[in-house]
Order: C-alpha cells, then structure tokens, then sequence
C-alpha cells in the first residue's frame, strides 16, 4: 500500500509518517515543504499564490507520485492559524478550500484506495455540545466556514473513496520548528516556572495525536467513508487542563492562572464548547489515550 502525506511536517503529517516508517507493507511518500534530504521518498512543496498555481502543482505532484488502486492520501494541509484566517482570508481561502476542491477534482479520474480530509471542530458554534456526525453546523469565525466548505464539497460528491475526519484539538509532539499545542505550551511553561495564564470558559475533550493516527489507520483497514468526529473523553476548560498537568507533573499548580476568554484580544471570534460525542469512534474500537497515559508515552512524566 502507498500512504502519501500531504503536508507531512505538520503535526498530524509527522505523526502518519512515524506509525508507518517501520512497516514493510507501506510505501510511505512525504510531501511538504523542504527537509533537506532527511527522507529519500519526499516531494517538495511550496505554498501556492492562485488557483492556478494550485492546479499546476496539483498536477506536477500527481505526475511524479503514481496513484494507484491501493494509494491513499492523506492531506494535512492546512492554514491552521484561525486568526491568520481571519486576517488574510483569500490565503485561507485559497489552501483550505480551492486546494482541498481541485486536488479532489484532479484525482476522481484515478483508481486509488482512499482520500482522507482533515475537518475541525471549529465548523460549530459551541452552544450545543456535545456534538455528533449528525449535528448541526454553524461556525463563528471565517476559518470554521472554509473548513465547513471544503466539508460539505466533499461530502456532497457521496464518493466511497472518501473519509472526512472531524478531529477536536490536537495535543502530542510538536514537530520541529512547529507550531505549540494546548499541552505542549502549558508544559514548557511550568518546566520553566514560567506562570500562564488560561481562559475557564473554552471547552474541548482535548485529543492525543496518536489516537487520531489509530483512526486514521482503521479508516484505512475497514475502508470507513463520510464523516467521523474523533475526540478525547475528558473534557477540559485550558485551565482546567492547565491545572491537571501541573498536578500529573508535580508542578506548582499556582503557576497557572485563570482568566475569562474576553481578556484575550483576538481577531477571530472562538466558540465556547465544542467537546464531541466520539461513539462512532469507539465502535471502530479506538478509545481515547488518557492525559497521564499520553504524557507517559511522550516523556513528559
């Protein structure tokens, strides 16, 4: 089987190309931007200005990677920065919805195994959680409405190739010269005796990285299609979180300091509670790693 990346220096891109590098049965192409010749099976990737940059690069990768009937790709490319989103709309428009609709139009001619798309939880307002596959959509800010886009594009196209996963905020080893998550900042601020100050009224049932990768990987084996919401049990305000890893890495809980979300000046508005209801995960037999469990197996504690 192949397994082509896209996107891989991402957090989720690194973490697909760690669970597969040791597996014999796996082609693995990594395409991103440069790593200097760390990988012999990657593509180089430079982030397109217009549509028509995209079409043409889309159509350079297609040529030199052979997709063929056990391919599946993976596409972590993504503008995560919902306030970049915000700030440059045409960008985020750009990459996270005309990239996603002519990469989909570009391979619907070929006979590959599987397209796997990265949604986020941002597509909902917060107001009803917990949210299911089923649940309603209605974004806040303009990145949860070009991620919905590109959702309901491909959704719309009822391909049986295609897996949409919805994941809630991602935790778990940053990638180098990557961008901090929820749990790696609050760590590194706590190591440091650094205090840190964490909103009590945002709400996530927070996810480890490698959790997803488990999905990601029974998609992949049972040929799972449509939507899927893929979160963590618990459900944690950041200083909550905050306080709980202070706690499990026996660190002075009073570094952590509790504000309310409207002392932070942000550009994009952020929905208040967005934990999901991750039964159709569970059923595909992939239950959430616990927050002491993860930080075990990254060696934080």
């Amino acid at each position: 089987m192949k397994i082509i990346i896209l996107g891989y220096s991402s957090l989720v891109g690194m973490a697909v190309s760690k669970y597969y590098t040791n597996n014999n049965d796996v082609d693995l192409v990594r395409v991103g931007r440069s790593d200097k010749g760390i990988h012999s099976n990657f593509e180089y990737y430079s982030v397109p200005n217009d549509i028509k940059e995209i079409a043409n690069s889309i159509n350079d990768l297609l040529d030199r990677i052979s997709l063929q009937e056990d391919s599946v790709i993976i596409n972590c490319i993504s503008v995560g920065d919902v306030d970049q989103c915000e700030l440059h709309k045409e960008e985020c428009d750009l990459i996270n919805y005309l990239f996603v609709k002519t990469l989909y139009k570009k391979i619907i001619k070929y006979n590959f195994k599987r397209f796997i798309h990265f949604s986020s939880n941002a597509v909902y307002s917060g107001d009803n959680a917990p949210y299911d596959e089923l649940s309603k959509c209605s974004p806040v800010n303009y990145y949860g409405e070009v991620k919905l886009k590109s959702d309901n594009f491909l959704l719309s196209k009822k391909d049986k190739r295609v897996t949409v996963v919805r994941p809630i905020t991602l935790y778990g080893i940053v990638p180098h010269k990557g961008r901090d998550n929820p749990v790696s900042m609050i760590v590194n601020r706590l190591n440091n005796g650094d205090s840190v100050n964490l909103v009590n009224d945002i709400y996530v049932n927070i996810l480890f990285v490698n959790d997803l990768i488990k999905v990601i990987n029974k998609i992949i084996e049972i040929d799972f299609y449509g939507l899927i919401n893929v979160s963590g049990d618990v459900v944690y305000s950041r200083y909550e979180l905050g306080i709980e890893l202070a706690k499990l890495m026996n660190k002075n809980a009073n570094l952590v300091k509790s504000i309310s979300s409207n002392d932070f000046n942000t550009l994009a508005k952020r929905p208040k509670n967005t934990s999901f209801d991750n039964s159709i995960m569970k059923s595909l037999g992939v239950f959430p790693t616990s927050l002491k469990e993860s930080l075990d197996l990254i060696g934080v504690i």
